[in-house]
């Protein structure tokens, strides 16, 4: 009786309204995860004796491809040869559907850029069933700054910048961390510089992460050596991310080039290694536990169905939320259930990337956007 009150109480004597705020109070299911497993835009390029043989070979590979890399985005780099190889029968099981964002079809070639969308729950349990943990908390975007030196001489936007180039060249799924790379242009350069960058320039780092709407910046710098005895080239690339201190072990890290290895494919190997490195570093913070699961009880303050139509849709997008039940809707708040898997630091984290900060204050968890005000409760 309490709860139908509450409803009536905020939108009066219009039942219609009611009914869909009733509609609301029924719970989501989250909208992230549908994001965070699927693989979009990979590239195919699949010659055969004809172009219909050529699309099938080359959907097939896709397919392959897709799923692998899910399995890297979701897992540390040092777990990923823990997932064997499934036949291309057992791969299917996990795939929800694909799309097709862009083809081209010759006599004997098919070219493509595809869109792979993969069962949730069933690629969960397979990692379970293996023993491999994983995240599937996004991060909100970066953007990455390149700084190259070599010698005396460091460079950001200056050219040439071989770093920089490789960085804007890549072309690889998207992992936990979306990375952001500037174009370079006056105002990029006027924003910051490599001798601020270096510096760690809180405010300006700022000002370059709000023009291209990001969270924070980092700067990867890499310092170009040669090994005396053997005359090869070493990259030491050292992450720098002044919001978000990164453990000192973890900051730099030596990479020598190979034999018969040019400069180009070393520095296209060590940026793939330093995407690798920086998405690492997320889900270590992220990754859900087996055991880690609860709910929590949590009052979202609104003043008006406009707030919480927009707390509402923030919550749907947090992806380690399994499930939500609303007990109370009332003028002023909302009481929520949620469950999730993780720990509360987990989903303080993944509720700051949808903009929404977790606290806790009397015994009570609040959910509120971030730099909103909360007055004094009475």
């Amino acid at each position: 009786m309490q709860f139908h009150q509450s409803i009536h109480s905020l939108c009066g004597k219009q039942v219609l309204f009611s009914l869909f705020i009733f509609a609301l109070c029924i719970g989501f299911s989250p909208k992230m995860s549908a994001d965070v497993f699927e693989i979009k835009n990979l590239a195919v390029d699949v010659k055969a004796e004809t172009a219909a043989a050529a699309r099938k070979h080359a959907l097939k590979q896709a397919e392959r491809r897709a799923f692998y890399a899910l399995i890297r985005r979701l897992t540390l780099s040092q777990d990923e040869e823990r997932i064997p190889e499934f036949s291309q029968d057992e791969i299917a099981g996990y795939v929800r559907d694909f799309s097709v964002a862009r083809e081209k079809a010759f006599s004997v070639r098919y070219i493509a850029r595809l869109n792979y969308r993969f069962k949730a729950d069933e690629v969960r349990d397979l990692l379970r069933a293996y023993n491999v943990p994983f995240a599937e908390t996004p991060s909100r975007p970066v953007v990455v700054l390149p700084v190259y030196e070599i010698g005396a001489s460091a460079v950001l936007w200056d050219e040439p910048n071989p770093w920089r180039q490789q960085w804007n060249a890549k072309d690889e799924p998207q992992g936990l961390v979306p990375l952001v790379l500037p174009l370079g242009d006056l105002s990029d350069i006027s924003t910051i510089g490599v001798s601020e960058a270096l510096a760690g320039d809180i405010g300006r780092l700022a000002a370059i992460a709000d023009r291209y709407a990001a969270d924070s910046t980092i700067v990867v710098h890499n310092n170009m050596t040669v090994e005396p005895t053997t005359g090869r080239q070493v990259a030491v690339v050292t992450l720098t991310r002044s919001s978000d201190p990164i453990p000192v072990e973890a900051r730099s890290v030596s990479y020598a080039q190979a034999d018969g290895e040019t400069l180009d494919a070393m520095l296209k190997r060590v940026t793939h290694a330093s995407v690798r490195r920086i998405d690492n570093l997320w889900k270590l913070r992220n990754l859900i536990s087996n055991t880690g699961a609860g709910v929590m009880a949590i009052t979202i303050p609104i003043t008006g169905l406009k707030d919480w139509l927009e707390v509402h849709d923030q919550l749907s997008k947090v992806g380690i939320i399994r499930k939500s039940d609303v007990v109370l809707l009332s003028r002023d708040q909302v009481r929520v259930n949620i469950h999730f898997v993780g720990d509360a630091e987990q989903l303080t984290t993944a509720l700051e990337q949808v903009n929404l900060s977790l606290q806790q204050e009397n015994g009570e968890w609040i959910v509120m956007p971030i730099g909103v005000f909360q007055p004094p409760r009475t």
